[in-house]
């Protein structure tokens, strides 16, 4: 079977227990305002181009056997609906200005790849994490990599925003050693304004992996102005508490540098937004405890 991988990150220390192998999966069904990744949105391989990295040289013009780059006002120009992303217009850019994203590979690769960190996992209490994106929607590629995981004896967690089929979270539910529960914001309202989708089947999946007894943990994007204020925060703080879990993981919005969108043609929805202070994240941890939760701050590289 094969699956589609933005990237592979080695020695990651904030993606569960120990040092941890993330393996992010591409494609997401939320558009989340403040993503950090906009290159995992979509599931296919893309084509990302960093104009100020490019020296006009041209030559992917005959890069590209399709005919789908051409020039307007002295810039290339990649015509998209004739562009089927192979890759042939990156691999011969010599100053990287055009960049392959994502790439296709088989479970057994992307096991032996996971592979190659077993002594760091043993010396550091570690493990793999599916992340992206959101792994749940490549699912059956997911559940082959737990189940290969299991057979190896790799601590495995799956880092989702409960956005799935039922079922597919039942399965994810026995076969990964953690769940690493990304809630946006708990007003379903506010949650489609900020992500584009609802949030009922996100809170049911929730509820639904506590039911089965696995190992879940909530964290949440602190994003000032969106999901910031001292009634949310609380009200999550007393959902987690509700459902018998006792932490939290808060990620700290990072400002993302615009640059990140323009490369795959879009626009950074949140570039305004500034990061939180360090009054206002040890703020809502104190919210968080004075509801019986503890509150702990994942800061990401």
């Amino acid at each position: 079977m094969t699956g589609y991988v933005l990237r592979i990150d080695r020695c990651s220390a904030h993606d569960g227990p120990g040092l941890r192998t993330a393996v992010v999966l591409k494609g997401c069904p939320l558009r989340c305002s403040w993503c950090d990744t906009p290159e995992s949105h979509r599931i296919e391989p893309e084509l990302a181009f960093r104009e100020d990295h490019c020296v006009r040289c041209f030559e992917c013009f005959d890069d590209c056997t399709l005919g789908a780059i051409s020039e307007a006002a002295g810039r290339p120009i990649v015509d998209q609906g004739i562009c089927r992303w192979c890759g042939d217009c990156a691999d011969g850019c010599s100053t990287d200005a055009r960049l392959h994203v994502g790439s296709v590979m088989t479970e057994s690769r992307v096991l032996e790849e996971i592979a190659r960190d077993e002594d760091v996992f043993r010396r550091s209490g570690g493990g793999v994490t599916f992340t992206g994106g959101e792994p749940l929607l490549q699912a059956a590629f997911l559940l082959r990599l737990l189940e290969g995981c299991r057979a190896l004896g790799i601590h495995s967690a799956v880092d989702t925003c409960g956005a799935a089929a039922a079922h597919d979270v039942d399965r994810v539910a026995e076969l990964a050693d953690l769940i690493l529960y990304d809630l946006k914001h708990l007003d379903d309202h506010h949650h489609r304004r900020i992500t584009g989708s609802s949030n009922r089947e996100i809170l049911e999946n929730l509820r639904r992996a506590v039911r089965r007894q696995a190992a879940v943990r909530v964290r949440f994007t602190l994003v000032p102005g969106v999901n910031d204020d001292e009634g949310h925060v609380r009200q999550l703080a007393e959902l987690v508490a509700s459902l018998g879990l006792r932490e939290i993981d808060i990620v700290p919005y990072r400002r993302v540098d615009a640059s990140a969108y323009e490369a795959l043609g879009r626009r950074h929805p949140l570039s305004a937004i500034d990061e939180p202070s360090p009054e206002a994240v040890a703020g809502a941890v104190r919210l968080i405890a004075e509801c019986g939760v503890s509150g702990t701050v994942v800061r990401r590289s």
